[in-house]
């Protein structure tokens, strides 16, 4: 197995823990939308995302707390298994990075607690970029079996370009 393709499943794990755990949990939506109500995901984030947050989110909290809930499940799934890899990084880097700026963003610490410049949630961003970008990322995967069959779609699950079989022998 690739090694790449270990850190696409690991990623994969990390979203399927956090929708499992929001699975889980039945009272997440009103914990989520009683949580915006206080200010809670809001007053640390950068004034643009306050500000987008209270227009769309807040107003729709315990939808957009089923759709992180499924969100997750999703990118989880996908990555796991490989199926749509480059759009399921694609949300990672993107709920990872909403996540990122809900906490305040990327910043300089104290040294006293806890990191605050490579956050865990910059860390999936980037790993999840690598994968986006990595076409070793989706060896053993249902892209790669889909792209085998499919070779014209093969730079978009793959990332390279995969010959058939039949051309091979006519050159």
């Amino acid at each position: 197995m690739s090694g790449m393709a270990l850190v696409r499943i690991l990623v994969g794990a990390v979203w399927l823990n956090g929708a499992a755990e929001k699975l889980l949990n039945p009272n997440y939506p009103r914990q989520f939308a009683a949580s915006l109500d206080a200010g809670g995901f809001i007053q640390q984030a950068p004034m643009w995302f306050q500000d987008l947050m209270r227009a769309y989110v807040v107003p729709n909290a315990e939808l957009f707390a089923q759709l992180q809930r499924f969100g997750e499940l999703a990118l989880g799934l996908a990555l796991v298994l490989g199926l749509l890899t480059n759009p399921a990084a694609i949300g990672s880097i993107i709920l990872s990075l909403a996540i990122l700026f809900s906490q305040g963003g990327v910043q300089l610490g104290t040294g006293l607690g806890s990191p605050e410049l490579l956050t865990i949630n910059l860390l999936l961003a980037l790993i999840s970029l690598v994968i986006l970008l990595s076409p070793a990322a989706k060896a053993l995967s249902v892209d790669a079996s889909i792209a085998h069959y499919r070779p014209r779609l093969a730079p978009l699950l793959v990332n390279r370009r995969i010959r058939h079989a039949r051309n091979r022998r006519r050159t």
